[in-house]
Parts: structure tokens; C-alpha cells; sequence
């Protein structure tokens, strides 16, 4: 269900499943985006929730808004890439003294390898501007991709992940977030077997003096069979590692209902629960484009934890209490 209304914006409110006009929603269904919108970031800023989306069908990063979590409208993000033409993925955005910084990865028409940018922007919806190449990919074999940017005790990181061979890393930023500092150090590298030669997509949560890295593993499409594209998650006492994994990942394909759920992203609600998004596949057809027609659409999740351990119900397909609706908390 849909309208254009005359802002040129698509309105869509699949998520709620018990809203009333005026009151937020009591609960919601996956997905709550249900269209192709890999890779999701997402930010509060105000009283507004900003989803991110690697681009899709060539429109470039996507941008959704909402007030609630549930439903979102379509945005335009205005960000014209000056130094790449395609492959525009894994964009995320932090806000910082009143300043929208995104990093993300794109495709350098030379080299034909990914590099991680960052552009900055006075609101979430831009307009962007072109700041830097924060690492370039020339020294991978095929680059870097999937950053995101972590305060240590005031101190600005850059994590994210090298593609061939596949690890996870960090890199000191300088102060204005503009350009990296030394050389990277590997906090993680796969060597779980479900994790299929693969770890990328890291998210950082410092938590109880833990530090809780989220990750995504094994291949992100195929077929019924071999798409197991999933969540880990591991942990440390330093930001540096050593980190000990979850032996299992913590999100996973339900067969017969969504295959591949992955690139997980944190967000506090205002009622102060936390929550999960990520993108998976539905049943129609196969996990992969091409042959499914709706392609990785955005979900959610609540994160509730035992001590120090995070638990997921999911990924779901059932309605579930939404942030703020009675009994979340």
C-alpha cells in the first residue's frame, strides 16, 4: 500500500500493523521496509529516526525517515559522489557538534578497487559534500568496505573491513574524522565455520566495560541452500581485541521464511529500548538478485540481554510489540 502526494516523497507505512492516525503504532511486522534496502544504518536526530541504504537499481544511497521506527517514508539523499560512478554501499552517518558526517564505500573507476570516503553534510538529508578517501583499497585484492566510526574514551576509530583476503579492522582518526591514523589492527578474522571465509559489517557497543562487536558472515546471496549470510557477535575488555566469539551466530536464516538476515545496525529508541535492523530475503523465488523480486528488505529486532549476553527473536515475520508500546520496556 502506497500514494505519491505531491512532494514527490513515497509515503509507506508497511511496518504498523495497529496504528491509529495520530498515535504511534503498537506494534509492527516484518519487514517493516518492504523493498530492497541493503545494508541499513540508522540514527536518531531529533525527535526523527534516518535510515541509510546502499544503492539499489542505481538510484543511488537510499534514505528513509520515521518517527517511530515502524513506519518510514522515502527521502532523497542528496549526495552527488564526485570521484566514483557505482557501487555506492554500506553508507553510515554520525552526527557530531552539529555536523552529519558519512562514511561509506565506492567503486574508484581506476583502480576498480573499493575505498572508504567520508563526506559531511548541516543535515541528515544532506546535501553532502565530498571531504576525503579515508583508506584507499589498492593494497587488498579486491578493497575496503563496510566503515563505521567509534569513540574509545574520546577517541575517534574508523572499523571496518578489508574484502580479499576477508578481515575486520581498526584505524585511529584524526580529530576532525577527515583522514586516518597508522596501520589498521585486525580485531577479527573468519575462522568459524559458519562464517564460510567471510566477516564484514562490524558494529562496536561498549556495554558494562565490554565491548560487544556485531558482525555479518558467509555470503550474502545464493540459493535456499547456501545463502547463510548471518549475525555473529563477539567480545573483548579492549576496543583492540583480543575478541572471543559467539561459537554461533546470533541471527540466522528461518528456512521457508527469511534467508540471509544481516549488516546488522544498533539503535536506542526514545523509550529506551535497543534494536536491531538488518536486511534479509523473503521466500519468494531464491535468495539472490535476479531471482527474487523483492530483493533485502529492512527488519528489526529487539535486543534483550542476559548479563552480558545478547538474545534475538528472530529473524521474525509475526506482529511484535513496537518501541514505546506497552510492555517494551
Amino acid at each position: 500500500m502506497f500514494r505519491l502526494i505531491a512532494s514527490g516523497f513515497l509515503v509507506l507505512a508497511f511496518g504498523a500493523t495497529t496504528d491509529v492516525a495520530g498515535q504511534e503504532p503498537q506494534s509492527f511486522t516484518n519487514p517493516v521496509y518492504p523493498h530492497d534496502f541493503p545494508d541499513p544504518h540508522l540514527i536518531r536526530s531529533g525527535d526523527r529516526y534516518y535510515a541509510y541504504g546502499t544503492q539499489t537499481r542505481g538510484t543511488g544511497f537510499q534514505l528513509l525517515e520515521s518517527p517511530d521506527l515502524v513506519r518510514w517514508t522515502s527521502r532523497v539523499l542528496e549526495f552527488p559522489v564526485p570521484w566514483a560512478t557505482e557501487h555506492y554501499w554500506a553508507p553510515e552517518v554520525l552526527e557530531l557538534g552539529g555536523t552529519f558526517y558519512l562514511t561509506y564505500s565506492a567503486l574508484d573507476p581506476d583502480s576498480r578497487k573499493h575505498h572508504i570516503a567520508v563526506a559531511t553534510a548541516d543535515k541528515p538529508t544532506g546535501p553532502f559534500q565530498h571531504q576525503a578517501i579515508l583508506v584507499r583499497g589498492d593494497d587488498n585484492k579486491v578493497g575496503v568496505i563496510d566503515a563505521t566510526i567509534f569513540f574509545d574514551a574520546g577517541v575517534p576509530y574508523l572499523i571496518y573491513s578489508e574484502e580479499t583476503p576477508r578481515r575486520v579492522v581498526l584505524k585511529r582518526l584524526r580529530a576532525d574524522l577527515l583522514a586516518t591514523e597508522g596501520e589498521p589492527v585486525e580485531l577479527i578474522k573468519p575462522d568459524q565455520p559458519w562464517e564460510r571465509g567471510v566477516v564484514e559489517a562490524p558494529t562496536i557497543l561498549l556495554r558494562n566495560g565490554l565491548y560487544h562487536l556485531f558482525y555479518s558472515g558467509a555470503g550474502f546471496q545464493g540459493n535456499k541452500e547456501t545463502c547463510r549470510y548471518a549475525v555473529g557477535h563477539a567480545t573483548s575488555r579492549s576496543l583492540a581485541g583480543p575478541y572471543t566469539k559467539t561459537p554461533e551466530p546470533i541471527l540466522k536464516t528461518v528456512e521457508g521464511q527469511v534467508y540471509g538476515p544481516g549488516h546488522q545496525s544498533l539503535i536506542e529508541a526514545k523509550d529506551g529500548s535497543l534494536w536491531m535492523f538488518y536486511h534479509g530475503w523473503n521466500d519468494e523465488g531464491q535468495p539472490h538478485y535476479g531471482q527474487n523480486p523483492v530483493g533485502r528488505s529492512m527488519r528489526m529486532e529487539r535486543v534483550v540481554w542476559t548479563g552480558d549476553v545478547p538474545r534475538l527473536d528472530g529473524p521474525s515475520v509475526q506482529p511484535k510489540p513496537a518501541p514505546s508500546a506497552p510492555g517494551v520496556r
